[in-house]
């Protein structure tokens, strides 16, 4: 399976994405520095998290558990030098459903640690993941290592 992206400078914006039959994506450039517009390292954030989403919501929905709501804030740290990559991440996923924090813990393991290729590769280039869970409503767990059992 190969992938492929497409995408050109927009003078005043950033990077944008020429993906055809796909919505427009935007990355912050470093001459204008658009604030609106999100940064490379920001994006990959948000990759991880969409990646790992994904799955969770997947994994759930083939255990037959309806999801009322689904959220998440990611937290990360990086090295103050250049390249000033990635030292960790948290995911804090906020799940509204019927069921036990047992399956949706099951669901982010699963996740974080044998399915989601983008968290997987920033795992195996150093970044500490992490992950808490607030399940309707209760803090389940906070900042805990991914592993199944």
């Amino acid at each position: 399976m190969t992938l492929s992206v497409d995408f050109h400078y927009e003078n005043g914006i950033g990077f944008k994405s020429d993906g055809e039959d796909k919505e427009s994506v935007f990355l912050r450039d470093p001459i204008t520095d658009n604030k609106r517009v999100y940064s490379p390292t920001e994006t990959m954030l948000f990759a991880m998290a969409g990646c790992s989403s994904y799955d969770v919501v997947l994994i759930l929905s083939r255990m037959r558990k309806e999801i009322k709501s689904y959220g998440m804030h990611v937290d990360a740290e990086r090295e103050e030098e250049e390249p000033k990559v990635l030292k960790s991440v948290n995911f804090h996923y906020s799940i509204e459903a019927d069921v036990t924090k047992e399956h949706v813990k099951r669901a982010i393991n699963l996740s974080l640690e044998k399915y989601c290729s983008v968290t997987i590769l920033a795992r195996r280039g150093g970044v500490k993941v992490t992950y808490s869970l607030t399940l309707n409503g209760n803090l389940v767990c906070e900042k805990q290592a991914p592993h199944i059992d």
